[in-house]
């Protein structure tokens, strides 16, 4: 599925493109002509206090020019950064910064001794560390009459990555004696959303109104559903049912992820009536590449090793992206590279539109001989 991007569109021609030394040439062009007028024979030196004038007047336009090119990019949607991008995004499409997404930890529910009936723990039952925070249990669960323990996710109530914070008081009134245990720390939070993350949903927003239910449509309300989506594959290849593909920051969708994605997308106001729509991880396929680098020069493996870590990196973890041994021949050469050896893969690898390569990285280097 092709969509355009922002960064398709050409440079704006507002954009002025200029250079000191050409506005010190006008500058010192014109005092000359001036002096001329005057009948007064200006011969131009570096070392002149009128030069030092001229050269600080043409530094002076050059920050001022340069400050209302940064004023025209604030109003571009291309180009806006922080506090002008959350204008852009409020006023003109009614979208608004992410403040990320609340990590979880799985929790053990243990009653205070075994019932002869079954005990349910609310969604939204309240936990506490005693010191501010807080955190809620994502769904209900159920301990079984005769048992005494039954296990939960509980979603820390801030918007960080992750936290060390234990929330074992249960806050919530209960009609009967329960403790909680908090089994790992707090993860698969994310902090505030980035301008790039940002800027390409209102640039996704323009689709959210559509009624026929649109793939970029989907991929807008996914991606706002939770701050830790990276990408969204959207595929119905039959009428009515439609299948939306995750891919997180860091790979694979979790549960939390596929939840929160599936309460946004099936609410009546977003899914047309006629669609039925399923949540999906993205299918990773994990490949190693192998390879040895023939230098003309060793002392360049370093910078070698980045430009190839930076060009695979860009072209793998991608939606439908394969890997023909082609690309990736064309990917392991630089300038400072005469020859390439790849011992894995030893053919392409071809991949469906709903999976995505994630490979790891094994070079080593050699030099010419």
């Amino acid at each position: 599925m092709w969509k355009m991007q922002l960064s398709d569109l050409p440079a704006p021609e507002v954009i002025e493109v200029f250079d000191f030394e050409a506005i010190k040439q006008r500058k010192l062009d014109r005092v000359i002509e001036l002096m001329e007028a005057k009948g007064i024979e200006y011969i131009p030196s570096e070392s002149d206090d009128l030069m030092t004038m001229i050269e600080t007047d043409a530094y002076e336009e050059m920050l001022l020019r340069t400050r209302i090119n940064q004023a025209v990019k604030s109003q571009l949607l291309a180009y806006a950064k922080g506090g002008d991008l959350d204008h852009i995004g409020a006023t003109r499409y009614g979208v608004t910064r992410l403040e990320g997404a609340k990590p979880y930890a799985l929790f053990t529910f243990t009653l205070s001794m075994p019932l002869n009936y079954d005990v349910t723990l609310p969604d939204g039952l309240r936990l506490g560390d005693g010191k501010g925070s807080t955190a809620l249990l994502l769904d209900d669960v159920t301990i079984p009459a005769g048992i005494t323990t039954v296990t939960g996710t509980v979603e820390l109530q801030q918007f960080v990555e992750s936290s060390d914070v234990k929330t074992e008081v249960i806050l919530t009134p209960l009609p009967y004696v329960v403790t909680a245990t908090q089994d790992e720390a707090f993860h698969g939070g994310a902090n505030t959303e980035d301008d790039e993350r940002f800027r390409d949903r209102i640039w996704l927003s323009r689709e959210r109104k559509s009624t026929a239910g649109s793939a970029l449509m989907y991929e807008y309300y996914a991606k706002t559903a939770d701050s830790r989506v990276g990408d969204v594959q959207v595929i119905s290849d039959v009428p009515g049912v439609v299948k939306v593909y995750l891919l997180s920051n860091t790979g694979e969708a979790d549960a939390v992820m596929i939840d929160r994605v599936d309460m946004a997308l099936n609410k009546d106001e977003i899914r047309p009536l006629t669609d039925k729509v399923s949540i999906y991880s993205a299918d990773i396929v994990d490949i190693s590449i192998e390879a040895h680098i023939v230098l003309y020069d060793l002392t360049y493996a370093l910078e070698v090793r980045a430009i190839i870590e930076e060009a695979i990196a860009k072209n793998t973890m991608i939606f439908s992206r394969s890997l023909t041994m082609a690309k990736l021949y064309g990917l392991l050469e630089t300038e400072q590279v005469k020859d390439v050896v790849i011992t894995s893969p030893l053919s392409s690898v071809i991949i469906e539109p709903h999976q995505v390569i994630r490979p790891t990285l094994s070079l080593t280097f050699g030099v010419a001989q």
